[in-house]
């Protein structure tokens, strides 16, 4: 499958265009179909984890983090010297979208077996 980074830069216009107009569910398909394609630039990846995050869909926040994980170690195989800041970046909000849901889980819980009773 060959990728065309224009496809994929002009899809992040439109989803930005999107947010804008508070179309989110629009923005995430047009995110997510760059993440789905290995987009090497950063801004799907930061702006759908920010999305997520701020759904509290902890899952989906983990998923495109750990997905960028593995795209930019490549670019910093590749000598891409400039994808270790980003890859530093996205280990660091991975461990802290892990430490939220494990924290969360507990409470989780509690309200479900509050409501089975």
């Amino acid at each position: 499958m060959e990728i065309n980074e224009n496809k994929q830069a002009e899809r992040n216009l439109r989803a930005i265009e999107f947010e804008k107009a508070g179309e989110i569910e629009k923005a995430i398909a047009l995110y997510e179909e760059n993440i789905k394609e290995g987009f090497k630039g950063n801004y799907s990846y930061d702006r759908l984890a920010a999305i997520y995050k701020n759904q509290l869909d902890l899952d989906n926040e983990i998923r495109v983090l750990e997905k960028a994980i593995i795209v930019y170690e490549a670019i910093t195989i590749e000598d891409r010297i400039e994808g270790l800041p980003k890859l530093f970046r996205f280990k660091n909000r991975l461990e802290k979208a892990i430490e939220t849901k494990k924290q969360l889980k507990p409470k989780n819980n509690w309200q479900n077996k509050r409501k089975q009773n």
